[in-house]
């Protein structure tokens, strides 16, 4: 057997992606990068997670292009049921983005009326004391200070559970210590400052090597030059990936 038709059999012989897992993980997950995780693009999805899903537009995208039968797994193989569950897809998918214009639409009915109310009854209480005549205090003759506040000591929880997902992290998504610390910090992680520094200082991690695999990813993913390459995993922008320049070095130059 040749080596094309051997390609050709192996080909035919793999099963693609599921359409259906794939659009349920867009529509509910694609603001986390979990669709292009499931579809093999694992460059992709990091680049997704740490954006918030390109700020909501790269998710809605996805979602789009899957309800078109466009997109394919990694191997550019179309997914597998979306003739049979299309129609389907896109009537769930309506369904979903109705109910949350309607649940939109009552939250910001429903703050409003609270604001409203709270107002109202600040002002009402606002005129009854300017009615009321204001008593006459005589100050202490002594007034102690305040007792200074103990500073905030992290929850021996809040660390153990910061540095499992540290762990994860370094161990399955290949970030560097800087990425690592702020993604703890964010709106995914929300741990404190200080829970966050301690799992980034007690992590098991070669910051070398996750900067090779990193590059690995983005030269699979994007097939960036080389000197782009190095940019990317040096960048200290909000969405870099925040290597030190010996680790990006290291990566390159293991890469070539």
């Amino acid at each position: 057997m040749s080596t094309t038709a051997a390609t050709d059999y192996k080909s035919a012989t793999i099963t693609g992606k599921s359409f259906v897992v794939t659009w349920l993980l867009s529509l509910f997950l694609g603001g986390l990068g979990i669709d292009r995780f499931y579809l093999g693009k694992i460059g992709t999805g990091v680049l997704k997670l740490l954006t918030g899903g390109g700020f909501g537009i790269w998710a809605l995208v996805d979602l789009i292009i899957t309800l078109t039968g466009n997109q394919k797994d990694k191997h550019g193989r179309p997914l597998e049921g979306y003739k049979q569950n299309r129609k389907t897809a896109w009537i769930v998918t309506a369904i979903v983005w109705v109910l949350n214009v309607i649940l939109s639409v009552v939250m910001v009915f429903t703050l409003t009326t609270v604001v409203v109310a709270a107002v109202e009854e600040n002002e009402a209480a606002a005129e009854t004391n300017n009615a009321m005549p204001t008593p006459t205090y005589s100050a202490p003759a002594q007034a102690a200070p305040p007792a200074p506040a103990a500073p905030a000591v992290p929850k021996s929880d809040d660390r153990a559970q910061a540095l499992s997902s540290a762990q994860f992290f370094s161990d399955d998504m290949h970030m560097s210590k800087a990425a690592i610390y702020d993604q703890l910090g964010s709106e995914y992680g929300k741990y404190t400052p200080e829970a966050a520094q301690y799992a980034v200082d007690n992590i098991t991690a070669d910051y070398k090597t996750n900067a090779l695999e990193y590059a690995k990813i983005l030269q699979e993913e994007l097939s960036l030059p080389t000197e782009e390459l190095r940019e990317q995993l040096a960048s200290t922008s909000q969405y870099g990936a925040k290597f030190t320049p010996e680790e990006a070095d290291y990566a390159i130059e293991t890469l070539k």
